[in-house]
């Protein structure tokens, strides 16, 4: 018996066979040890013990281990990739004389950041000294090999070999209000992706006069200056690709009026919202280009900062203190709330679902003047902060127009989501009389024709009343108009998948709640089964039968169309029966839940139940995609009701399983709904990148 590479040679050994054997002396004379180890290695062989092992009698035995394994022929194609005069490569290769020579490695691609001196910009500030108060540096940002000095916390590889020839990756850098000075026209750079693999700087920030050409040609420079005032003081760096975040990390400086080198980083770089760590490919590339991105994170506890990045290089950042954004999503909540159950109060069970009957004009006209009115003014809060001037307002309105993909960032740690399905940005007069308002007399012919509301010109961005600031057309707001994604970033979660492999067919598991009230399940769950030709389908109404599922499956939706409850402030999943114990957060965790070969969307399309709304839902959220590896959660912003869910579930998964992005999926949704004469459709919440979607197969 063999005892693998490195064991005991002391008994005999099997027979070698004649081509083995002329391997394991090539490798006995060509590779050293640390060779001998990394080949190892490559094969999860172990590390080989060497010691008083002569090298023949390794390479024999790491040989005859791969041989007898029936991987001879791996361990021939390793070699042949590695050593160009390898003389035995693998059957139906060129030999050595005539095969080309191997290609070189990629080079790497490791994120690196510091500060610098402006006047010596090659020479990074050592990260365990604070900086000087009141002085100027230069941030600086580079992509390739790991620079000595970097200030990161943890190392991010960029792997864009699939990537277009003609790439481009903006980086851009925010200030936090007092902290560290960033110059205008001096924060937004660009890297190149190059046909040979290297990323080089595309469009520099700002000259570093003093750094040599190289080193201009590969590392980007900002210039910043430190606050008088010693303290710890910070700036944003995002990296964008086609005006998608990709990656956002704080950059945090220890300021001192007498610097001196300590134990502890005083300078670091932590990166907290990763859509990718990578930069893969198969991430990137399936993409759409987005119209804008914007990120929301926590400054101090007191205050949101908004980072704001849209075409034509939109930039700008501004803070919302807790208690205004609280008040925002309070107000838009509330005119939703008053449309589905007649007061801005939490939903109790003996309140009616006002839209649940025929087209009725009249409330949907007063529904919608409510709606346009809170989210006309959180546009207005909201805009000349994101856009910079009146000016820049015009532009931006102009770029908005259309419809298009939106990113909104949710940072790690932010649990208020802003409610961006209900941003309304058409001119409207908010102090008129609300009989002095008119519906869209476009809309309201196609809605009352029937015509499908997705081929209105209200839409496609050709409202003829968008001037008019006495009408109301819900193409004003941006969840019937654009296709939002919200993605979540948490620390331990794999990279978000931007494709879903479509397989035999789409794959669909529901878990529903047997509920008496659940009127029409029966028939929503006929018309699942029929989403698409070629639809596996999975079913479960009981709890334990729902978790073995979870365990079993790794469908392309996983759709739980059911009650949330509330148990000790921690939302859970009610499935089957009414009073039926909960699926929590930590209950993904206890049975083991972790999707692999399919990553799924989950819909969480709970109704009757204020357990799920964002605030609340946000531990579920965060636990499905962090625990359990989901692709991304779809939830709600107020209570939801079965005619609502039903309507919008079928459009939305349907559109997703013919394949369409989910963002534009979820829009068909909203869409659907409308076109019952119900605005409710802006209730749903997108926590997923919004071009995620199954691959065509």
């Amino acid at each position: 018996a063999d005892d693998g590479p490195g064991g005991d040679h002391s008994h005999p050994q099997n027979p070698m066979e004649p081509q083995w054997q002329e391997v394991a002396d090539w490798i006995a004379a060509n590779l050293t040890a640390a060779a001998l180890r990394e080949l190892a290695a490559f094969f999860d062989l172990g590390d080989p013990d060497l010691e008083g092992v002569s090298r023949q009698a390794a390479a024999e035995s790491l040989t005859r281990t791969l041989g007898a394994g029936g991987r001879f022929v791996n361990l021939q194609g390793y070699l042949a990739d590695r050593y160009p005069d390898f003389p035995f490569p693998p059957p139906g290769t060129l030999s050595s004389e005539s095969r080309i020579p191997a290609a070189e490695p990629p080079p790497e691609r490791v994120v690196s950041t510091g500060f610098a001196d402006p006047l010596n910009p090659g020479l990074p500030a050592r990260p365990n000294i604070p900086l000087e108060t009141g002085a100027r540096y230069f941030f600086w940002l580079q992509i390739g090999a790991p620079v000595a000095g970097s200030i990161e916390t943890a190392e991010v590889v960029l792997d864009t070999s699939e990537l277009p020839p003609d790439a481009r990756l903006t980086v851009a850098l925010f200030a936090y209000p007092g902290e560290l000075l960033l110059t205008p026209g001096q924060d937004v750079g660009q890297l190149q992706l190059n046909p040979d693999g290297t990323i080089t700087v595309g469009r520099p920030a700002a000259a570093a006069e003093e750094a040599d050409e190289d080193l201009r040609a590969s590392r980007l420079f900002f210039p910043v200056e430190t606050p008088a005032t010693p303290g710890v003081y910070r700036l944003r760096c995002h990296i964008y690709y086609e005006q998608i975040l990709l990656q956002s990390r704080v950059v945090t400086a220890r300021v001192s009026s007498d610097p001196e080198p300590g134990r502890d980083a005083a300078l670091t770089a932590e990166t907290d919202f990763i859509l990718s760590r990578q930069f893969s490919p198969a991430q990137l590339a399936p993409l759409p280009p987005h119209r804008l991105s914007l990120l929301l994170n926590d400054n101090d506890g007191a205050t949101h900062g908004l980072r704001f990045w849209g075409e034509g290089e939109f930039k700008n950042d501004s803070a919302l203190d807790a208690g205004e954004l609280q008040n925002l999503i309070d107000l838009v909540r509330g005119a939703l709330r008053q449309a589905a159950w007649g007061d801005e109060e939490e939903y109790e069970p003996a309140k009616p679902y006002l839209y649940d009957g025929p087209l009725d004009l009249k409330r949907l006209r007063v529904d919608l003047l409510r709606m346009a009115i809170r989210g006309y003014r959180m546009y207005d809060v909201l805009i000349n902060r994101l856009a910079g001037g009146r000016e820049a307002v015009d532009r931006l309105q102009a770029l908005m127009r259309r419809p298009g993909h939106i990113q909104l960032a949710a940072r790690q740690h932010v649990r208020l989501v802003i409610p961006a399905a209900m941003i309304y940005d058409y001119w409207l007069d908010t102090g008129l009389k609300a009989s002095e308002y008119r519906l869209c007399p476009e809309f309201e012919s196609w809605l009352q024709a029937g015509k499908p509301l997705s081929d209105c010109p209200c839409f496609q961005g050709d409202c003829p009343t968008v001037d008019e600031d006495d009408v109301v057309c819900p193409s004003g707001f941006w969840g019937f108009r654009h296709a939002l994604g919200v993605p979540v970033t948490l620390p331990n979660s794999p990279d978000a998948p931007a494709v879903l492999p479509a397989g035999a067919g789409p794959e669909l598991a529901v878990a529903v709640s047997t509920d008496p009230n659940f009127t029409g399940r029966e028939a929503h769950e006929a018309a699942l089964r029929k989403l698409h030709p070629h639809l596996i389908y999975h079913y479960a109404n009981e709890r334990p039968e729902t978790i073995e599922l979870m365990q079993k499956r790794s469908p392309h939706v996983f759709y739980f169309f059911c009650h949330g409850r509330l148990s000790a402030d921690t939302p859970a999943l009610e499935v089957g029966p009414p009073g039926t114990r909960g699926i929590s957060r930590d209950n993904l965790r206890s049975k083991r839940i972790r999707w692999e070969k399919i990553r799924p969307l989950v819909f969480l399309n709970g109704c009757h139940t204020t357990a799920l709304s964002p605030d609340r839902a946000i531990d579920l959220v965060s636990g499905f995609v962090d625990t359990a590896a989901a692709a991304g959660v779809i939830g709600t912003e107020i209570v939801n009701f079965v005619p609502l869910a039903r309507t919008f579930a079928e459009e939305m998964l349907r559109r997703f399983f013919a394949g369409e992005p989910i963002g534009e999926a979820v829009r068909a949704g909203r869409l659907a709904v409308l076109q019952q004469g119900n605005p409710l459709g802006l209730i749903f919440v997108p926590f997923v990148m919004s071009g995620l979607k199954l691959e065509s197969g």
